[in-house]
């Protein structure tokens, strides 16, 4: 591998993408068909909903004596081995009785639910990312949107991606998937502790 740069459009195969340095800079690299991407860092309000959003998730995980989930920030995802796409979602939730889709520290094939904050990068997340879920067949990819405090959740019906909800901070998140799971955006989006210029 060090004989490859690892730039952006850097053309690798999945086995030198896992097998690249375990850093902070690798956590924001993506294979997209065989191509090498690498991400902006995220903004600060990024972090923050991302934060907030994890908290509710592992209360929620945490209340059971048999989690009905693994929820995990930064997982490296194989989407798919041909054509080559590795991807790394703000946050992956893998319900229990699929544990067998982790192999060597990731998950390979689809997980239950992706969640991706938009921040620098919008448009891959909003159309790319969108298209490569639902060609692998992620049941829920749920788009939040901290400049506008909302919350897109979409549902894998049919081959593609339908909207289930547009939420905004006044509302509840809930997926069937997860049942009893209840997240008040409020506290994702308004929460004190958000940073001041978000």
């Amino acid at each position: 591998m060090a004989t490859k740069p690892i730039v952006t459009g850097a053309r690798i195969s999945i086995a030198e993408f896992l097998d690249l340095p375990d850093t902070e800079e690798r956590n924001k690299m993506e294979l997209d068909d065989g191509e090498l991407y690498i991400m902006p860092r995220p903004r600060r309000e990024h972090q923050s909903t991302l934060f907030w959003l994890i908290r509710h998730i592992a209360d929620y995980i945490r209340r059971f004596a048999e989690p009905p989930a693994e929820a995990y920030p930064d997982l490296v995802v194989v989407l798919s081995r041909n054509p080559r796409r590795v991807l790394v979602p703000d946050l992956t939730i893998i319900l229990s009785d699929r544990s067998d889709i982790f192999v060597d520290g990731c998950a390979e094939g689809a997980p239950d639910i992706v969640v991706e904050i938009l921040s620098t990068d919008r448009s891959r997340d909003l159309d790319r990312k969108r298209l490569l879920y639902a060609e692998a067949g992620v049941s829920e990819y749920w788009i939040f949107d901290p400049e506008n405090d909302t919350a897109l959740l979409l549902e894998f019906r049919d081959g593609d991606y339908v909207s289930r909800d547009l939420l905004s901070a006044s509302d509840t998140l809930t997926t069937p998937r997860l049942p009893g799971l209840a997240i008040p955006l409020a506290d994702v989006f308004q929460h004190p502790q958000r940073p001041a210029d978000a």
